[in-house]
Formats: structure tokens, C-alpha cells, sequence
């Protein structure tokens, strides 16, 4: 009779830890935020995210994650966001409109970082900036 109270006993304190352990993480689930996909990506990630996007044809998430890594800094996005608004839809389709101007504010912002592909668009660039007479091309 000994052995088989100590045998209930034995199975209770484990059944006990095992639905401890259960509820330790149903509680920590129940805690946690949900899955934000914008919020814990690095700049080089999004940037990766653009590249892949772009190899997709899905250009429309191409530009936001190239607006977002090249507004965080990244340079090469800074540069490629130019070079994208720069074709607008001549490469990318209805999804990307050309804007020489923005184009223009990206790859100042790349060559400032030391991208020497930026500083050539630049002078590209400042040659096409011709606008009628009495506007300013660019503001």
C-alpha cells in the first residue's frame, strides 16, 4: 500500500511540473506581441527585401523597402531608389513613376555617403535638368 501511495504521489508532482511548464508558456505566448513585419527589420534587411521584390517584378514593395532602408541611411538603397525613380516606368511598369527631382535628392544623399555611382548620376543628371524658361527645375 506504501509503494502505491508513493506512486500516486510521484505521478501527481509530475503532472503538477508539466502543467506548470504549460502554463509558464501559454503565459509568455499570451505576452508576446504579435509578428510586425516592419518593425524588427534592420536597414539591410529591408534593402535585401527591395532586391528580392525587384527580382519578384513586385515593384511596389520594391519602392517601399527602398524608401524606408535609404530614408534609415543605407546608401546602396539611396543610390538604387535614384536609379528607380530615375527609369520610373520605363523598367518598372505603372507601379514606379518617374521623378527626376526625388532621383536627384536620393543620389545626392548616396554620393554624400561616397558612392561613386551616385556622383556620375549626378552630372547626368545636372545636364538633363533644363526646365522653361523662369521655373526652377527642381526646388
Amino acid at each position: 500500500m506504501s509503494s502505491e501511495l508513493n506512486q500516486i504521489a510521484s505521478w501527481s508532482l509530475r503532472w503538477r511540473i508539466v502543467l506548470s511548464g504549460v502554463l509558464c508558456l501559454v503565459a509568455a505566448i499570451a505576452a508576446a506581441k504579435p509578428f510586425d513585419a516592419n518593425v524588427d527589420l534592420q536597414t539591410e534587411q529591408r534593402y535585401q527585401l527591395a532586391l528580392e521584390a525587384q527580382a519578384a517584378r513586385d515593384y511596389r514593395t520594391m519602392l517601399e523597402q527602398l524608401r524606408q532602408a535609404a530614408t534609415e541611411g543605407h546608401p546602396e538603397a539611396q543610390e538604387m531608389l535614384g536609379m528607380v525613380l530615375l527609369t520610373g516606368p520605363t523598367l518598372y511598369g505603372a507601379a514606379v513613376k518617374a521623378d527626376r527631382c526625388e532621383a536627384r535628392t536620393w543620389m545626392l544623399r548616396a554620393a554624400g555617403q561616397g558612392s561613386e555611382t551616385a556622383r556620375v548620376q549626378l552630372a547626368f543628371l545636372n545636364r538633363l535638368r533644363s526646365a522653361p524658361s523662369g521655373k526652377i527645375a527642381c526646388g
